[in-house]
C-alpha cells in the first residue's frame, strides 16, 4: 500500500469524528513524491480540536503503515495543532484548526491587518492556500465557504498590500552602505528583504495572493501587469549581486524595476 492510499484511509477515519468539519490538501495532487524530499500537508477544520488521545487513536489503527508518529509538532497559532506521520519516507502532516479561528484569521488578513511578514511567514499566503486547497471532505460547505470568501479578491486589500510593499522595497540607508562598502554578504541580506517586498507588490498589482517563492517564474509569466523582461531582470539583479565589481549594476536595476512596478498601480 502506498502513501496516497494510507493517507486516504486516515482521512476516512478522521471524517468519522463529529468534531471534523472539513479536510483539505495543499499543493499539486499529481506531483511525484520523493522520500526525504516531499511532504503532504493536510488542513483539518474542526468545531473543536480533537484531543491528542483522540487523534492518536486514529493514527494507531494504521500503526503498521508508518515508521514514525510525531504528535504536537505545533500547538496552535498559524499552523494549528500539528501531527506528522512518516509514511514510506514522506512526511504527512495533519494541521487542525477550529472553524472560528480560521474564519477570524482569514477576515483579519482580508481586512489588511497582516501585511508584513510574521515569524518567517507572510499571512497572505494563507489566503492562497485556502483559495487553491483540494477539498477531500467537508460538512456544510466548510471549506467551500472559506474559498468563496477569499476568492472575492478585495480590491482594498490588494491596494493596501501594493502600497505597503512597494514603499518598503528600497531601504536607501542600507543601499547607500552597500554602494559605499560593496560588501556582498551584507547586500544579500538587504536584497533578500527587497525581493520579498518587490514580489509582494508585483503579485498585488496582478490581484494574486503571494503564496511563496515557489513557482515564481510560472506566476510571473502569466501576469499581464509586469515590466518588460520582468523575470529576466530579477535574475540579473541576483546575478550581479554576487560580486563587489557588479553590485552597483544590481542596485541600479533594483531601483529601476521598483520604479517600473510602482507605475503599474498609477
Amino acid at each position: 500500500m502506498d502513501v496516497i492510499e494510507i493517507k486516504n484511509k486516515l482521512v476516512q477515519e478522521l471524517c468519522e469524528s463529529d468534531k471534523i468539519q472539513g479536510i483539505g490538501q495543499t499543493g499539486d495532487l499529481n506531483s511525484p513524491l520523493v522520500p526525504g524530499n516531499s511532504d503532504i500537508d493536510m488542513f483539518v477544520l474542526c468545531t473543536a480540536i480533537p484531543t491528542e488521545e483522540e487523534r492518536k487513536n486514529v493514527y494507531l489503527k494504521h500503526a503498521d503503515e508508518y515508521s514514525q508518529c510525531q504528535m504536537n509538532v505545533c500547538n496552535g497559532g498559524i499552523w494549528g495543532y500539528g501531527d506528522i506521520l512518516i509514511i514510506d519516507g514522506i512526511d504527512v502532516m495533519f494541521m487542525y484548526f477550529t472553524m472560528e479561528e480560521m474564519q477570524d484569521y482569514l477576515d483579519e488578513i482580508l481586512a489588511g491587518k497582516h501585511l508584513n511578514r510574521e515569524g518567517g511567514f507572510y499571512p497572505v499566503g494563507r489566503l492562497s492556500t485556502v483559495e487553491n486547497i483540494h477539498i477531500l471532505y467537508e460538512k456544510d460547505q466548510a471549506w467551500t465557504s472559506f474559498q468563496q470568501k477569499v476568492k472575492k479578491h478585495p480590491k482594498d486589500l490588494f491596494q493596501k498590500m501594493f502600497d505597503f510593499h512597494i514603499s518598503n522595497v528600497l531601504d536607501e540607508e542600507d543601499l547607500g552602505r552597500v554602494l559605499l562598502r560593496k560588501e556582498v554578504l551584507f547586500y544579500h541580506s538587504v536584497l533578500e528583504s527587497a525581493l520579498d517586498h518587490l514580489l509582494q507588490a508585483l503579485f498585488a498589482a496582478n490581484s494574486v495572493y503571494f503564496p511563496s517563492r515557489k513557482r515564481t517564474e510560472q506566476y510571473i509569466k502569466k501576469f499581464e501587469n509586469k515590466p518588460d523582461q520582468c523575470y529576466e531582470r530579477l535574475l540579473g539583479i541576483i546575478e550581479n549581486s554576487i560580486s563587489a565589481d557588479t553590485i552597483e549594476k544590481s542596485v541600479e536595476e533594483l531601483r529601476k524595476i521598483t520604479a517600473d512596478i510602482k507605475k503599474l498601480r498609477k
